[in-house]
C-alpha cells in the first residue's frame, strides 16, 4: 500500500458519527451475550423435533441424543459412585420385614386360606373363626423370619436381578425433560460463566472491531467480527469452563481454575439432589426389578424362594400332602407364589420411606463425588458435551455473523 493510499485511507477514517463507534463494542458485547444464550437454548430445546422432518427443523442436541447423553450421565456415576451391592447392603432384612408387617399379615391369611381350601375345603369352612385366627397367627409368627432370610439371600445376588444402568438410562430417555434438567443443573455454574464471558469477550473484541471499521469503513468487518465474537468467545469460554483442572497461573500472574472444578460443591449438590429425587427413587428401583432386563431372573429367584419357604413352613405335613397329591400341592404353591408376585408393586409402597432413608442416596453421592480426583469428576459431565462442543461454537459463530450483519445494516441506515 503506497503513501497516497494510506493518506486517503486515514482521510476517510472515522467518517461516521461518533455514536457509531461507541455502539460497536456495545453491540459486540450484546452479540457475545445473546449468541451464548441462544446457542445454549438450542442445545436443550425444543425437546421434540419442530419443523418438517427430517432436515427442515430443529431439536435440542441433548434430547436428540438422549440415549447417548443418558448413558454418559450414568457411566461414571454407576462405576464410581453408586454400586447396587453397596446400596442394598444398607437394607436390613429384619427392618424391612417390620415395614412390611401389614402386607405380610394379609399374605399369611391368604396363604393359610389357599392351603386349607386346596386340601380340606369342607373342614376349613366349618372351622370357627377364632380357631382360624389361631392358625393364621401361628403362620404370621413364622413368616417374617422366612421372609427376612429370603431378602438376605436376594440382597446377596442383587447384581443378577437389578441393572442400575438400564434403570437410569431408560428413565432419562423416556423423560427427556428430566434429561435436560439433569444437564442444566450440572452445568448451571458453567453456563452462567459462558454467558457472562460472552459479554466481556464480546466487548473487548468490539473495541478492536470499532478501530478496524473506523479505519477501513468496510461494512463486512462487522459481520466477520460478529462471526469471530460468536465463535471464538464460545471456544475460549468452553476451555475455561473445564481447564485448568487445578488453580494455577495462566497469564501475567492471573490465577484460574476451570469453572466446573471451582464450583464443584454447587454442581455436586444440585446433581445429587436431582438424581435422588427424580431417578433413584424406591418406585423406580422396584419397577426396574419387576420390568427391567433382569426381571425374569428376579421372578425365578422369588418363585424359588417362596416355594422353598412354603416347603419349610409346611414341614412334615407338606411332605405327606406332596406324596398324596403332588400335582395339587405344586398348583397350590404356584397359586400362592403368583398372588405374592402380583402384589409386589403395591407392597413396595410400604417400604418407600424406609428405603429412601436407608439408602440416603443424595448424601452418598455428594460425599463420594466431592472426593473424586479432578479428572474423574470432569468425566461426569465433559464426555457428554465434548463431541458436541463444536456445535455450540458453530451456532455461536453463525448467530454472531447474522447479528453483525444486522448491526451493519442498522448503521448504514441510521448514519446516512
Amino acid at each position: 500500500m503506497g503513501d497516497s493510499q494510506v493518506e486517503n485511507l486515514m482521510a476517510n477514517a472515522f467518517a461516521y458519527p461518533w455514536w457509531v463507534y461507541v455502539t460497536i463494542p456495545l453491540g459486540a458485547a450484546f452479540v457475545g451475550w445473546i449468541t451464548k444464550i441462544m446457542a445454549l437454548k438450542m442445545m436443550f430445546y425444543p425437546v421434540e423435533f419442530k419443523g418438517i422432518p427430517p432436515y427442515l427443523g430443529w431439536q435440542g442436541q441433548i434430547p436428540k441424543r438422549a440415549p447417548k447423553m443418558a448413558a454418559v450421565a450414568v457411566d461414571s456415576l454407576t462405576s464410581e459412585i453408586l454400586k447396587p451391592e453397596e446400596m442394598f447392603d444398607k437394607i436390613d432384612p429384619n427392618e424391612l420385614v417390620k415395614e412390611l408387617a401389614e402386607p405380610l399379615r394379609q399374605t399369611s391369611a391368604e396363604m393359610v386360606d389357599t392351603i386349607m381350601m386346596s386340601f380340606q375345603p369342607q373342614v376349613w369352612r366349618a372351622t370357627p373363626d377364632q380357631l382360624k385366627d389361631v392358625v393364621v397367627k401361628n403362620v404370621e409368627k413364622r413368616i417374617p423370619v422366612a421372609m427376612a432370610a429370603m431378602f438376605d439371600k436376594l440382597r446377596g445376588q442383587v447384581d443378577q436381578i437389578f441393572d442400575i444402568k438400564h434403570m437410569v438410562v431408560t428413565n432419562l430417555v423416556r423423560d427427556k425433560v428430566t434429561l435436560n434438567t439433569v444437564f442444566q443443573d450440572i452445568g448451571k455454574p458453567a453456563f452462567k460463566f459462558l454467558i457472562m464471558s460472552g459479554l466481556l469477550f464480546g466487548f473487548l473484541i468490539g473495541l478492536v472491531q470499532a478501530v478496524v471499521f473506523g479505519i477501513t469503513n468496510w461494512h463486512w468487518s462487522l459481520p466477520l467480527f460478529g462471526l469471530l465474537t460468536g465463535g471464538l468467545t464460545d471456544y475460549v469460554a468452553l476451555q475455561m469452563i473445564f481447564r485448568p483442572l487445578e488453580r494455577k497461573n495462566v497469564f501475567l500472574g492471573i490465577k484460574w481454575q476451570g469453572v466446573f472444578q471451582r464450583e464443584r460443591k454447587q454442581v455436586v449438590e444440585g446433581y445429587a439432589a436431582l438424581m435422588a429425587r427424580e431417578i433413584f427413587t424406591p418406585q423406580a428401583i422396584m419397577e426396574s426389578m419387576l420390568n427391567g432386563p433382569s426381571s425374569d431372573r428376579f421372578f425365578d429367584m422369588i418363585s424359588t424362594e417362596i416355594s422353598q419357604t412354603i416347603d419349610t413352613q409346611m414341614g412334615f405335613t407338606g411332605k405327606i400332602i406332596k406324596s398324596v397329591g403332588g400335582r395339587q400341592y405344586v398348583d397350590m404353591k404356584k397359586q400362592i407364589t403368583d398372588s405374592i408376585i402380583e402384589k409386589l408393586p403395591e407392597t413396595s409402597t410400604y417400604i418407600e420411606g424406609y428405603m429412601r432413608d436407608r439408602l440416603d442416596l443424595e448424601n452418598v453421592m455428594v460425599s463420594k463425588m466431592m472426593v473424586l480426583d479432578s479428572l474423574s469428576f470432569e468425566n461426569l459431565l465433559r464426555p457428554a458435551f465434548k463431541d458436541d462442543e463444536w456445535i455450540v461454537v458453530v451456532l455461536g459463530a453463525a448467530l454472531g455473523f447474522l447479528f453483525g450483519e444486522l448491526q451493519a445494516q442498522l448503521i448504514l441506515l441510521l448514519a446516512h
